[in-house]
C-alpha cells in the first residue's frame, strides 16, 4: 500500500510538471496560404530525459536542408500528386533533455482556380516524415526510436534476474493510461518529431474566427498530446524514479480575406487583373453619373417660373 501511494504521488508530480512543461514550451504548426502557395512555419520542442542527447545549435543548410526537404517532399507527396517544396530554411538546438527545431518552407501545386474561386486543397497537412533525419550527431527526427525506446526496454525484463535483485516495480504511462511492457516500448518506439498525423485534415471540423481587422480568415486546432510517456521505476528499498517524454502541438491556419472550408478544401475569391480596373470604372462612372443628374436638377429649378406672391 504504501508503495502505490509513494507511486501516485509520483505519477501525480509528473503529470504536474508535464503540464508546465507544455505551457512553457508549445510547440506549434503554422500554415498561411497566399498567393497559391502555402508558407508552413513549424516551432516544434520535444523533451525527454531517457539518456542525454547531444548538444547542438545549428542551422538548416546544404546535404542537411536538402535532405530535409527531400524527406518533407516525400511525405507530402504520399497524400496529394503534383506537390512540391521549396525555399527551405531553419535551424535545430538540442541540449541532453530537449530538441528545439524551427523549420520553414513553401508547398507548391496545390491550388486551383476555378473562375474566380481559389481552391486549396489541404489533405497533405496530416503529413509523417519516417525518415531517421540527422543534424551532425543528432537524429533529431527519430527522437522515439533513437533515444526513448532503449531506455524503456531496459527496464522490459525487471521481474527477473539479474534486474530482479534491484528493481522492484516498473509501470508504464501514457497520459492517464497504464500500458504493458510490450505495447509502451511499441508506442515509444514510434514517436517521431515531424509526425503531423494526429491533426484533422478536414480544416472544416478546426475553430474558425474572422479577422475583421487584418481582413484574413484563420483556422484553429487546439492542443495535441503526442507523446506524454512516462515510465516509473521503483528500486528495491529506494524512492521510485521516472523516465519522460513530453510533446505536443497546436495547429493554425491562415488565408487573406473571406475564406471557406469545405472537408479538406479551402475556398477563397481571388481578382483577375480586369477586376479592379473594373471596380474602379463602376466607382468612377457612378461619381459621374451622381454629379450630372445634381448639376441637371440645379439647372432646371433656375429655369422654373416663380411664383407670385
Amino acid at each position: 500500500m504504501q508503495r502505490q501511494t509513494v507511486l501516485a504521488i509520483c505519477l501525480l508530480t509528473v503529470l504536474a510538471f508535464s503540464w508546465s512543461v507544455a505551457i512553457a514550451h508549445a510547440s506549434s504548426v503554422n500554415y498561411t496560404i497566399h498567393d497559391g502557395k502555402v508558407s508552413v512555419e513549424l516551432s516544434l520542442q520535444f523533451y525527454q530525459n531517457a539518456t542525454a542527447m547531444p548538444t547542438l545549435s545549428e542551422k538548416f543548410t546544404g546535404a542537411a536542408a536538402q535532405d530535409l526537404t527531400s524527406a518533407i517532399e516525400e511525405a507530402l507527396k504520399s497524400k496529394a500528386n503534383g506537390i512540391s517544396v521549396s525555399s527551405l530554411s531553419g535551424e535545430l538546438i538540442s541540449s541532453s533533455d530537449w530538441i528545439n527545431a524551427s523549420i520553414r518552407f513553401d508547398v507548391s501545386g496545390v491550388a486551383s482556380e476555378s473562375g474566380s474561386v481559389l481552391n486549396v486543397n489541404c489533405s497533405w497537412i496530416t503529413f509523417k516524415v519516417p525518415n531517421d533525419l540527422r543534424l551532425e550527431n543528432v537524429s533529431y527526427n527519430t527522437i522515439g526510436s533513437t533515444y526513448i525506446k532503449p531506455a524503456f526496454e531496459k527496464y522490459a525484463s525487471f521481474d527477473k534476474p539479474p534486474l530482479n535483485e534491484t528493481v522492484e516495480d516498473v509501470a508504464y504511462q501514457f497520459g492517464v493510461e497504464p500500458v504493458p511492457t510490450v505495447e509502451a516500448a511499441e508506442r515509444a518506439g514510434n514517436t517521431t518529431l515531424l509526425d503531423f498525423s494526429y491533426l484533422s485534415s478536414r480544416v472544416e471540423g478546426w475553430r474558425m474566427a474572422y479577422n475583421y481587422t487584418r481582413g484574413s480568415t484563420r483556422w484553429v486546432y487546439e492542443r495535441i498530446p503526442v507523446a506524454e510517456m512516462l515510465m516509473i521505476v521503483t528500486p528495491r528499498g529506494e524512492n521510485p524514479f521516472i523516465v519522460a517524454a513530453s510533446y505536443a502541438y497546436n495547429a493554425t491556419l491562415s488565408v487573406d480575406g473571406l475564406a471557406q472550408a469545405h472537408g479538406e478544401i479551402i475556398t477563397t475569391e481571388v481578382s483577375g487583373g480586369y477586376e479592379p480596373l473594373l471596380m474602379l470604372a463602376v466607382v468612377i462612372a457612378t461619381f459621374i453619373v451622381a454629379v450630372t443628374t445634381s448639376w441637371i436638377y440645379r439647372s432646371r429649378r433656375k429655369q422654373l417660373p416663380r411664383r407670385r406672391k
